[in-house]
Order: structure tokens, then C-alpha cells, then sequence
């Protein structure tokens, strides 16, 4: 059971819904010319560079086409970075709320919070529905409060 959350800089400066309808519809695609895009291009090595200056021990792994992986360097954990010409998907294991599962919330959201400073990426959560500039305190709680209350019902059931 993974978590996801999505990280892209806005052309305008603020994403909003209607711009996730339109990446969630278009983004695999390559025929829109750039003037359509909502969100910028990235350059993916340029920002893996970027993230490995704030976190040196992440280990990058090239992943399809110019895409590239930074893993969390403790297996256990399970976050991955995955960078795209478009955005970053942040992923990281879904679990009951525990001091453990807070550890990886905290790694994540400061992730977040650094790539909103450092260049404007906002981030949309799609469990919760939620689009926001930078990840605050009420957003970790918010994602461990979800998890806590969906795990256990995928546990049982599974």
C-alpha cells in the first residue's frame, strides 16, 4: 500500500483544480504544445542535483526515458522521489499511525516544504483531495489521520 502525493511548479504561480483535471487527462500525453502545459518543464537532472545537495545520501536510479529515482537510503522506509519532465510523485508506504510512520511523514513533508521554498513546486495529495503551496503540520496530521483510519480496514480485509 503506497501513498502518493504530486509536486509540480505552476505557470501561473498557484495550481489549482482545474489544472490537475487537465494533467490527470493530458499528462502522458506529448502533443500539446508547451503554450497548453499548466505546470513547467523540469529539467529532471538539474533537480535530482538539487535534491541530492539537500539530501546527499537519497540514491538516485535512472528510471524510463530521462526520468530519474532518488531513494531514501534506508530500504525500510520505502520514500522515493520520482522525478518526470513535468513534476515529482513522492511516494511513500502507506501505514497505521505509529511514532515509526511519523519518522516518514516528517522525511516527506520536509521534502515538500523545501522543494515549495526553493522553486515554487506545489504539491496535490490525491487521498485527500488536497492542493497546498507547502505542506504544513495540519497536512502531516491530516495524511496521518487518513492512514490510521484506512489501514487497519485493508488490513482486516486483506
Amino acid at each position: 500500500m503506497i501513498y502518493e502525493i504530486h509536486l509540480y511548479v505552476p505557470k501561473t504561480g498557484k495550481l489549482t483544480p482545474a489544472m490537475i483535471e487537465w494533467l490527470y487527462d493530458n499528462g502522458q500525453r506529448r502533443d500539446h504544445p508547451e503554450l497548453f502545459w499548466p505546470v513547467k518543464r523540469l529539467k529532471t537532472k538539474a533537480l535530482a542535483r538539487h535534491m541530492l545537495r539537500l539530501d546527499p545520501t537519497l540514491i538516485p536510479v535512472q528510471a524510463p526515458g530521462d526520468d530519474i529515482e532518488l531513494h531514501y537510503p534506508n530500504d525500510n522506509m520505502g520514500i522515493v522521489l520520482y522525478l518526470h519532465d513535468r513534476g515529482i510523485i513522492l511516494f511513500f508506504p502507506m501505514m497505521a499511525y505509529s511514532v515509526y510512520s511519523r519518522v516518514v511523514l516528517g522525511i516527506c513533508y520536509t521534502y515538500i516544504r523545501y522543494l515549495y521554498d526553493a522553486a515554487g513546486f506545489w504539491s496535490y495529495d490525491p487521498q485527500l483531495n488536497v492542493l497546498s503551496y507547502a505542506d504544513d503540520f495540519q497536512s502531516i496530521e491530516d495524511t496521518a489521520v487518513l492512514m490510521d483510519r484506512i489501514v487497519p480496514r485493508l488490513l482486516a480485509s486483506g
